[in-house]
């Protein structure tokens, strides 16, 4: 194994057409990426907020995360255009300022859901007042959504060579957020509240996971200070002279003209949508609190397997740079398949009372170690070709129309993913209430049956399948493969050339 060439991603082409970055501004920047998790994770726990702090019905939940997620797909166009029109400040940047305005308003709304509000309303009062609130995080959330995760890897590098390296040490950030909260949770937080999710418990949770946030959100601001400049950022922004005005015309038009765009917007979406199903506080909980039956065991599981998973995922990103993001997405779609369809008969073997055997270790806890890793390290190999999926179409939107919209892009991606994807909270929730879950949540120490085994099962490792399916479908129309990224890169030095002059 050459780990010289491995690691050359790091440093670049030393091709002066391309916008390298330095090795440890790439490590940092992704830190937002880690504080968003920090929050969504929190936020799947909105479902026991509701429930607990705030007297709403277990079927009425579903219903308010639905509206909540269509409500944050609608806000991503608006925010988005904002941030494209907004010029570079000198001394906070535009990520910058993006992310610290996000990351207040999220800890504000979360405060007042879990600590100050919670257990002080209920009925109608509960539901408007938890609305609002959530509302005022949607907006939050989406403010720091906008400054990160769809600007970032744009900005900081147009090297083909560097960029797999930027969306894997994104996409660790993405897993290094939930594991490093859902431990605390789970060996520190619960333990103290009978293992129960009720208003004590996520109270002290959600200053923690502020707190995490906060400090990931400082990362991304010691990668960001050189590129987040007028000098920098800000001449990507004019291509060399007037700054772009963004507006609805160039959203319809990005829908109409970028075909590259729908096909990212197919694959985001599929698996979006499943994989929301899969993620779900009550699916998790019936996973691993009901059926493996050991919370903390479960948790050290899926850790350890993720950690393990990211030197795997490290190897795909040089696969993905080698072949390019058409082909690594059609690869690795179908080793997912191919591991779910595994693991779905490694469970359905053992049962549902005979997947308690997980939590107490030897062999069958091996196999299913192995089955996280690969789910894990497959799942997130698809998550770094994504991220350079989106890089990749905002170039292309800058070669086809002149314009450098990181954030136009990001929200119609946003907006169509979140109003689709939103019904993964309510399949959940309704499959759940299916088996009788009506009125109160599953809790860890429940039963384990057989309806609890095909709900949790099917939508955590068969509902996804149907979304690498479709990935295969969409790259068959996906033109940006390795060559036709490197001539857009080309295309784009000339234009800035021709700009200056």
């Amino acid at each position: 194994m050459n780990l010289k060439k491995i690691f050359a991603g790091m440093f670049g082409s030393n091709d002066p057409k391309y916008r390298t970055a330095k090795p440890w501004e790439m490590i940092f920047a992704g830190g937002t990426s880690a504080a968003k998790m920090a929050f969504y994770v929190l936020m799947m726990y909105a479902s026991y907020a509701m429930n607990a702090g705030f007297g709403i019905a277990v079927t009425v939940t579903g219903i308010i995360i639905q509206a909540k997620t269509i409500f944050d797909g609608v806000t991503d166009p608006v925010v988005a255009v904002i941030y494209d029109r907004l010029p570079v400040f000198k001394h906070i940047g535009k990520i910058r300022l993006f992310l610290l305005i996000g990351w207040a308003t999220c800890s504000i709304a979360a405060l007042l859901m879990f600590r100050i509000l919670a257990g002080k309303f209920s009925g109608i009062a509960g539901i408007v007042v938890f609305c609002l609130v959530y509302a005022l995080f949607v907006i939050g959330y989406t403010i720091m959504s906008i400054g990160g995760a769809s600007t970032i890897s744009s900005a900081l590098t147009n090297d083909p060579k560097q960029r797999p390296f930027v969306t894997f040490v994104t996409t660790v950030y993405q897993y290094i957020g939930p594991i490093l909260v859902n431990t605390i949770l789970a060996f520190a937080v619960l333990p103290k509240y009978d293992n129960q999710y009720n208003v004590e418990s996520l109270s002290e949770a959600c200053v923690i996971f502020i707190i995490t946030a906060f400090i990931f959100v400082m990362f991304s601001f010691i990668g960001l200070h050189r590129i987040d400049t007028p000098e920098i950022l800000g001449e990507m922004v004019a291509m060399g002279g007037k700054q772009t005005k963004v507006g609805i015309k160039e959203i319809v038009n990005i829908f109409k003209e970028n075909v590259p765009m729908r096909c990212y917007l197919v694959t985001g979406i599929t698996d979006k949508i499943a994989s929301n199903s899969a993620t779900q506080t009550i699916v998790l909980t019936m996973l691993n609190g009901i059926l493996i039956a050991n919370y903390k065991a479960a948790t050290m599981i899926t850790n350890a397997g993720t950690i393990i998973s990211f030197v795997f995922v490290f190897l795909g990103g040089v696969y993905i740079a080698k072949k390019g993001v058409k082909v690594a997405t059609k690869v690795w779609s179908a080793v997912n398949i191919f591991i779910n369809i595994a693991i779905f008969a490694f469970l359905l073997y053992l049962g549902p009372t005979g997947m308690a055997q997980i939590g107490k270790g030897g062999v069958v806890m091996m196999v299913y170690v192995v089955f996280t890793m690969g789910v894990n390290a497959s799942k997130m190999i698809l998550n770094v070709a994504e991220g350079m999926m989106r890089a990749d179409v905002i170039d292309y939107e800058l070669e086809r129309s002149g314009n450098y919209m990181p954030g136009t892009v990001g929200a119609v991606y946003s907006l169509t993913e979140k109003i689709i994807a939103s019904f993964g909270s309510t399949i959940a929730a309704v499959a759940v209430a299916a088996i009788g879950y009506k009125t109160v949540m599953p809790q860890m120490g429940d039963a384990a049956t057989w309806p609890i085994f095909w709900v949790t099962v099917i939508l955590t490792y068969g509902f996804p399948i149907l979304g690498w399916l479709c990935n295969i479908i969409a790259m068959k129309f996906y033109e940006l493969d390795y060559d036709r990224v490197a001539e857009i890169q080309e295309n784009i030095a000339e234009m800035k050339k021709q700009k200056r002059k």
